[in-house]
């Protein structure tokens, strides 16, 4: 018998631990590895793209800044040079043009970084640490005439008006009460205006080149980023300000603010206890200045140079010196005009040198120089006697010596900082009125320049094309080598390259900076051992008309290598052989010299140059032979150039002139440089 037996359907049950794959719940410490590397990498990534993207912003909005600084200095210096009131032509006996044109050029050039600061790294390569420092040390200064509807404006005290208005309406002027009122500044506008550009460093309140704190006798520039391997100064220096300014000054002409007498009036303001007075538009005495009125421990015989640096810092007017019937100066100050302007004494920061400075001693004061910038001492990269090298370099002497002098540290520097706005360390300061420390930065136009170099067209300078293909003119570091190869080449008939013409720095063969450092004879840097080099041989490359050199034969009298208009125009004087005073530029100058009744004259023999003496009544019958209608050289010509006291410091029209700026961002060490040029027929 057959029974129903129910079999259950048969089930396999698999191990999960085999055919089931477990499910995690954390990662590996591998996985985990993997990807935080992975995820750093991308942080890693995503930063550097956004410093990359963080710098590009960096720097254009640094690119930005300096293109903007740039553009409108450069902008606003070409629009003022168009309205110059002169042409580029210097006055040669026909009536002086209205106002001036000036280019004073320093000693220091775009070369000089790189001549004097060179070294070798530790492969033997040559290195250039601050070849990015330019021409810091020019200066310009011109007379312009505002656009319509758009006059200059400047500042005077408010007693200059009263004043000038009381005696206009017959009336008399008293101060008001409180005396302070009497000083407020005004605005005022001028038609014309006499306008100056230059460069100046920020100055050093502590110890002077001499190891004394007396600072404003002789200012210091900041300079702390350098070494002391390559210095002109002590450890830290490299002869190179540290930070630069350009500034702009711009001087009303106003001649008729001057009272009946000609002159502007004079006003005292007494502050603290009343025993300190500050003499408002009153210069200092010539040449030694009471010490009361000045800071302490001031050099008072130094009154020469700064005696007008008070008045400038006191108004926004052009103003004078005024001189007596001799010639002599008087403790007053005038206006100026347009015409008073074509006379370089009665320009912004002109000084007469007097004659024991130039002589190095003595306590004669006349004859004095003939009127030159108010510059201070060389760039301490050029005063030190040796540099360093093999061979030693040598740069200029720093004092008066028997031995050849290229470029005295007399007024061969920038502008003496009395002259710019709210730095006079010499006159007292009222820190009651807004004349003095108060004015400082309002002439400044920017910060960080690394350049401000002016150049002059000369159609006949030369640039040579190397035996490598390179092409150099005077501006670069290797001009020299470059000259004494061509002049290799010519003795031998081997072909060579020419180029005439360009922008150079003018007197470019002899400046202590420059590309040549030095003409033949005057030590600076030779590359023989004996004064007479190959370079001795090459005159007719120099000789153009914005050397400054003559056609030198190699004559060991060094003194014949200049033009004569130099010595004539009294920038360049010779002091028993040495040269002592060197202030080239290019200058519209005056014909009024010839005819003003007063005696300048040149010197001779081991002394060359012109003088502003004392009229006198043994002087009187020689003053101004150049304009008497008689031939006094004996037969070269009625009154030709011979006779004539003086002469432009070069008689050559310019065709045009060249300023370039070049400045830096500190934070981001990008550099921008335009240039502005000038001529004419613009």
């Amino acid at each position: 018998m057959i029974h129903n037996v129910n079999i259950p359907e048969m089930t396999y049950h698999h191990s999960k631990r085999c055919t089931v794959r477990q499910r995690r719940l954390a990662f590996t410490l591998v996985e985990m590895l993997v990807a935080m590397t992975v995820t750093l990498l991308m942080m890693a990534a995503l930063a550097r793209a956004f410093a990359f993207v963080g710098e590009q912003v960096r720097d254009s909005r640094a690119n930005l800044g300096l293109s903007n600084d740039l553009r409108d200095l450069t902008t606003r210096l070409k629009d003022e040079l168009s309205r110059c009131t002169v042409k580029l032509t210097p006055n040669m006996g026909e009536p002086d043009q209205p106002g001036y044109f000036l280019y004073s050029e320093g000693p220091v050039t775009d070369a000089t970084s790189s001549l004097f600061r060179a070294a070798l790294d530790a492969e033997g390569n040559i290195d250039l640490p601050d070849s990015r420092y330019g021409d810091f040390d020019d200066y310009i200064a011109f007379t312009a005439v505002a656009p319509p509807n758009s006059w200059f404006t400047g500042k005077v005290p408010r007693y200059v008006l009263d004043q000038k208005r009381a005696q206009l309406t017959g009336g008399s002027y008293t101060m008001p009460s409180p005396a302070i009122d009497a000083f407020e500044p005004v605005m005022i506008r001028s038609k014309y205006a006499e306008i100056i550009y230059f460069a100046s460093p920020e100055y050093s309140g502590g110890s002077s080149s001499s190891g004394t704190t007396n600072a404003p006798n002789d200012p210091q520039y900041i300079d702390v980023d350098g070494d002391s391997t390559l210095a002109g100064g002590s450890g830290g220096q490299n002869g190179l300000p540290d930070r630069i300014k350009i500034h702009r000054r711009v001087l009303l002409i106003r001649p008729d603010l001057n009272l009946a007498n000609g002159t502007l009036p004079v006003q005292q303001l007494a502050y603290g206890s009343g025993s300190d007075v500050v003499n408002f538009l009153q210069p200092d005495a010539w040449p030694t200045e009471t010490a009361s009125n000045l800071n302490p421990g001031v050099t008072t015989t130094d009154a020469w140079l700064y005696g007008m640096a008070g008045v400038h810092q006191q108004c926004d007017l052009s103003v004078r010196r005024v001189l007596n019937s001799t010639g002599g100066f008087t403790n007053r100050c005038a206006a100026n005009s347009l015409t008073d302007l074509a006379q370089p004494h009665n320009r912004f920061a002109h000084v007469r040198v007097p004659a024991k400075v130039i002589a190095g001693s003595g306590t004669v004061d006349y004859p004095t120089s003939m009127p030159v910038v108010a510059f201070g001492s060389v760039a301490t990269i050029l005063e030190s006697q040796t540099i360093g090298g093999s061979p030693t370099r040598l740069a200029p002497p720093r004092a008066f010596s028997a031995g050849t002098v290229v470029t005295p540290t007399l007024m061969s520097g920038f502008l003496r900082p009395e002259f710019v706005l709210g730095q006079d360390a010499i006159h007292k300061d009222s820190p009651n009125d807004v004349w003095g420390v108060e004015r400082i930065g309002e002439d400044v136009l920017v910060n960080n320049a690394l350049s401000f170099d002016v150049k002059i067209y000369d159609p006949e300078v030369v640039s040579f094309t190397t035996t490598n293909n390179l092409v150099v003119g005077p501006n670069d570091a290797g001009y020299r080598e470059a000259l004494i190869e061509a002049v290799s080449n010519t003795s031998q008939s081997v072909a060579r390259g020419e180029l005439r013409g360009g922008y150079v720095d003018i007197a470019y063969p002899v400046l202590a900076g420059g590309s040549l450092r030095g003409w033949q004879a005057r030590r600076l840097d030779r590359l023989q051992g004996a004064d007479s080099s190959a370079i001795g041989t090459a005159s007719s490359y120099l000789v153009t008309p914005f050397s400054g050199v003559v056609n030198y034969t190699g004559t060991a009298n060094n003194r014949d290598a200049y033009a004569t208009s130099l010595y004539k125009s009294g920038r360049l004087v010779v002091n028993s052989g040495n040269i002592s005073l060197f202030q080239p530029a290019f200058d519209t100058y005056t014909s009024r010299y010839e005819t003003d009744g007063l005696p300048q004259g040149s010197l001779t023999g081991t002394n060359r140059g012109t003088l502003w003496a004392l009229l006198s009544a043994s002087n009187a019958n020689t003053t101004d032979l150049g304009s008497n209608g008689i031939d006094d050289g004996g037969g070269t010509g009625v009154d030709d150039a011979l006779e004539s006291e003086t002469l432009p410091p070069f008689t050559t029209a310019a065709e045009s002139i060249e300023v370039s700026v070049r400045l830096i961002n500190p934070s981001t060490r990008l550099m921008r440089q335009m240039s502005v040029i000038h001529s004419d027929t613009q």
